[in-house]
């Protein structure tokens, strides 16, 4: 595996980590529904939904995590497999935040984009750059 793609999969996990705790445990913080885009009202309504979605996020991030260290302690094939689904998964399910805005469901049309972005682009980079 190549250093972009590593060095993009790694940090796609990373965020996806991050996320986690924000996610699952910090959501009634004004810090955490900024970042979210949840407005302190919708907090008690989303929380079944973000837990789940949260720890979701952390066991993805790690298979990720997983497969690159797979990789490079010699295991190719399951390295390559954890790394390309989970990737895939980032790439094919984040971009359901953007669609949730645009039905409406954020405080404000493109509060999703940044989000979006984040979730998808370095999986994305990172599956683009495995052949290479």
């Amino acid at each position: 595996m190549n250093a972009v793609s590593q060095v993009s999969a790694v940090l796609a996990a990373v965020i996806y980590i991050v996320v986690f705790p924000l996610e699952s445990f910090l959501l009634h913080r004004p810090g955490a529904q900024k970042f979210l885009s949840t407005p302190p009202q919708n907090v008690p309504a989303v929380m079944m939904w973000a837990i789940p979605t949260g720890f979701r996020n952390l066991v993805i991030g790690l298979g990720v995590l997983a497969g690159v260290v797979a990789v490079n302690m010699g295991h190719p094939v399951v390295g390559y497999t954890l790394v390309i689904y989970c990737c895939a998964n980032m790439v094919l399910t984040a971009p359901a935040m953007f669609l949730a805005d645009m039905q409406g469901h954020y405080p404000k049309k493109g509060d999703s984009i940044p989000g979006t972005l984040g979730a998808t682009v370095p999986a994305l980079i990172a599956l683009i750059a495995l052949p290479f």
